[in-house]
């Protein structure tokens, strides 16, 4: 199976967007944390997005965000199962690598990790470029993604990293407009971040009350369109 029949299944199991990685780009990921330290035969790093609607930012309830995240995960760790078994009968074996729950957590600083950097992944795969608000950004639909990957045993034709430079030096919206103050250098500070945007209803069901770095970003709609 080569690489464009790989990215046809992918894009055929639902996925919006998809970009492969060789491991070797991965070599300056931290300890524990690259391709190999989790699956020692991969060869191949398979990243897919799904797409989240615009519409969430219409509405000044938190809800509807709330939901398209929650579902938006559950569709993307759906389809690296989905994916796998499609692979496998392809005789090629590709391991899921879900971006939660975290095997890393800093109670302390609240600071968790996936198995591994679902976004730097995306980066290195060619889907998109990390914005200063520390997300990924892809040109089809901005910061509107939710991201999924899959290590594959395979050796795959590797796509271009993005070269953009794509937050100008003028703008800091995502920083200026954190409530919290989590953004700082291209970094978040999660402990920040966390106690600030994990909220409640009044019944107690958990939702998400803050996303202002993907609301007000310029180009969270993609890099040549206009956000809503």
């Amino acid at each position: 199976m080569n690489t464009t029949t790989v990215k046809e299944l992918v894009l055929a199991a639902g996925a919006d967007l998809c970009g492969i990685a060789p491991v070797d780009r991965f070599a300056s990921a931290p300890d524990g944390f690259r391709p190999t330290d989790l699956f020692p035969d991969a060869k191949s790093v398979i990243v897919f997005a799904k797409k989240i609607p615009a519409s969430v930012f219409q509405t000044q309830s938190d809800i509807p965000y709330s939901f398209v995240d929650e579902i938006a995960l559950h569709e993307v760790l759906r389809l690296s199962l989905d994916i796998a078994v499609r692979l496998e009968t392809e005789h090629i074996a590709a391991l899921p690598v879900p971006s939660e729950p975290y095997e890393y957590w800093d109670k302390e600083s609240m600071t968790g990790r996936g198995l591994m950097s679902l976004k730097h992944a995306g980066y290195l795969a060619g889907l998109g470029v990390i914005g200063r608000n520390t997300l990924l950004c892809t040109p089809e639909y901005g910061n509107l993604i939710k991201l999924g990957a899959l290590l594959a045993d395979v050796e795959l034709e590797p796509d271009p990293v993005l070269e953009n430079k794509l937050c100008s030096d003028k703008c800091n919206l995502c920083t200026s407009g954190c409530p919290s103050g989590a953004l700082t250098n291209g970094a978040v500070d999660q402990k920040k971040c966390r106690t600030w945007s994990e909220g409640a209803t009044e019944k107690g069901a958990p939702i998400i009350v803050c996303y202002n770095c993907r609301r007000v970003c310029p180009n969270r709609a993609g890099w040549k369109t206009v956000a809503m």
